[in-house]
């Protein structure tokens, strides 16, 4: 107990509170001293230890609040308090799920309505940060688009629920590709907004994405590979395709690239498989690029591409924004998945296993 009157003497200190006086300071600067102090509690007490500081950290932030002159602001700073306790309380919730300290967030940020339209005074990021901590933490089974659809749905103000559900969708899109749930929340926009632009930037991205989605024709591209031959996509065509993208200085890439090259010899007896890499290094990268293929002895093992972002459309047909990706190509050169999961992560063998089987088949 000591310890946690040392931290919050600490945080008090830190926040230059000496004494319980803020005339001096604007709105402004109290709205700050609201949002800080929350994310200044520790996340390693017990419950009872956490309880008292956020108790403190209340009493605190009452007084913070009592102080603030207009009344836009003191409502701006009950929303950031709420925000705090989601973040701070609701974490430890999250991670316990102990039902009595919900019980008691619940009291503490009783009166909270997502439909307010005080929710307007906050900015882009603490109006996410508010609602995720009140989906987490109250409807834990929302995925990131259900949640989306939510407040679409139930969020009247058009300044909250563009940001958020163009965020959600633009997230989605990043992670999964182009989906039949991406496109039940376009056709929710489409019926919700009343913003053009908004609608506008959802056409748009459905634009970017269908596509890549399953069961297109996958672009194609020519690349050189390590020894200096331009290689093509169609020239693998009878055959199925899984292309890492990667690159030298991407640590998660590195990182994979071992078990990806691994499938080499998993699959040694499946003729009809070409595993291929394609490098972002760019080609003005190349002697790294090859430098890094002989050092660990991955050249010549499987087919190595490198882009020349100059010249190449691949990370823009395949809407690469982030590496590593995986993609899977059937025989007949149709995108099976653009955004398939890694080599090295738990339920490969089987996923991939049964692609390889429904592929056969046809």
């Amino acid at each position: 107990m000591k310890v946690i009157n040392i931290i919050l003497a600490s945080i008090i200190i830190y926040l230059g509170v000496g004494s319980t006086c803020f005339a001096q300071e604007n709105d402004k600067a109290l709205l700050e001293r609201v949002d800080k102090v929350y994310r200044l509690i520790p996340i390693d007490l017990n419950t009872d230890e956490l309880l008292q500081k956020i108790n403190e950290v209340e009493k605190y932030v009452g007084l913070v609040i009592d102080s603030i002159e207009s009344k836009e602001a003191k409502e701006k700073a009950r929303l950031i308090q709420a925000k705090g306790l989601l973040w701070s309380l609701g974490s430890y919730v999250f991670e316990t799920g102990d039902k009595g300290l919900k019980d008691e967030l619940s009291k503490r940020i009783k009166g909270v309505d997502l439909d307010s339209p005080s929710l307007e005074l906050l900015d882009d990021i603490d109006v996410a940060n508010l609602l995720n901590g009140y989906f987490r933490l109250f409807m834990p089974d929302l995925s990131e688009l259900d949640r989306a659809t939510y407040v679409l749905y139930n969020i009247k103000s058009e300044k909250i629920r563009n940001p958020y559900v163009l965020t959600a969708l633009v997230s989605t899109l990043k992670q999964n590709g182009y989906t039949d749930a991406i496109q039940g929340v376009i056709e929710d926009i489409e019926l919700c907004s009343k913003t053009e632009s908004t609608i506008q930037k959802a056409h748009e991205l459905k634009a970017q994405y269908y596509p890549v989605r399953v069961g297109e024709m996958a672009p194609d591209f020519e690349m050189e590979d390590e020894f200096g031959k331009m290689v093509k996509l169609s020239d693998f065509r009878g055959k199925m395709v899984f292309i890492d993208v990667w690159a030298t200085w991407c640590g998660g890439c590195v990182e994979g690239l071992p078990y990806f090259m691994a499938l080499r010899d998993q699959y040694k007896d499946q003729k009809d498989l070409v595993l291929l890499t394609i490098s972002d290094d760019g080609i003005e990268a190349k002697s790294r690029w090859l430098k890094f293929l002989k050092e660990k002895k991955y050249s010549g093992k499987v087919p190595h591409l490198i882009i020349n972002k100059e010249k190449d459309n691949f990370t823009k047909d395949y809407c690469i924004t982030g590496i590593p990706r995986y993609i899977l190509i059937d025989k007949e050169g149709k995108i099976v998945n653009a955004w398939h999961v890694a080599a090295k992560h738990e339920l490969f063998s089987w996923a991939f296993n049964m692609e390889l089987e429904n592929m056969n088949r046809k």
